[in-house]
């Protein structure tokens, strides 16, 4: 658990508008062996935006076969293989939905289409790097394409966010003896749990726009801390030491 914190630098935004900062073309489609009828065709990418959303385009030349309702996901592949993903369930897969992309009667599948979600808040949109189509309605397998997922190193804006939430938050005094403060200059809406050196969750505040936070340690033994801050869709660990 120790380890997981120290590592939890995610996806970082603050714009307030779609603005979009990031695109990744997807890659090697034709995944579906047992039915390659089924298999896209055309460009796809996918672009994180400024307001923690990512959106989905298809481009004119999309195509693949007619189906009762074809659905895209973002998907986490987890380090499954291929073959594995590809017979997978989509219900047991770590995934959000895009939408419909086509069904039989109703919505043509090939063609220019786009879709914007919202990534969870608190999930790690670095750690998505599939987008999967899929027959829900038959639970059969479509087709999945590769992007490079993003991360501080593909794209500008996850680095410029990490720094933004660092300027805007202090913790002090620290180290501290029985208390120490928390002020957040952009006041947007700050939650904060605080974790010992074994994982174990000590204390949490809900999200606030207070711009100043105080918090006791008396009852908590000296040694090292991880304080995690959550704006948004920013995160940032820092290390606090009571004496």
């Amino acid at each position: 658990m120790k380890t997981k914190l120290l590592l939890l630098v995610c996806a970082l935004f603050g714009a307030q508008f779609i603005n979009a900062q990031c695109t990744e073309s997807l890659t090697a489609f034709g995944n579906n062996t047992v039915i390659p009828m089924y298999n896209i065709q055309g460009d796809v990418s996918v672009t994180l935006n400024t307001n923690n959303t990512v959106t989905l385009d298809l481009a004119s030349n999309f195509m693949t076969a007619a189906g009762p309702d074809i659905r895209a996901y973002f998907v986490k592949s987890n380090g499954l293989s291929d073959a594995a993903l590809a017979s997978s369930l989509v219900a047991d897969l770590d995934a959000i939905q895009f939408g419909l992309v086509g069904a039989i009667g109703s919505v043509n599948q090939n063609g220019a289409k786009s879709f914007t979600i919202s990534i969870p808040t608190g999930d790690n949109v670095s750690e998505y790097d599939r987008v999967l189509f899929y027959c829900l309605q038959f639970n059969q397998f479509w087709d999945f394409g590769k992007i490079t997922p993003f991360t501080a190193a593909t794209c500008s804006l996850l680095s410029v966010g990490e720094n933004s939430l660092k300027e805007a938050v202090a913790i002090y005094p620290n180290p501290t003896n029985d208390y120490f403060e928390i002020t957040n200059d952009s006041q947007n809406e700050l939650s904060i749990n605080i974790y010992d050196i074994l994982g174990n969750n000590v204390i949490s505040a809900e999200a606030s726009r207070v711009k100043k936070q105080s918090f006791s340690l008396a009852n908590l033994n000296s040694g090292v801390y991880l304080v995690e801050l959550k704006s948004d869709n920013q995160k940032l660990v820092k290390k606090l030491i009571k004496r």
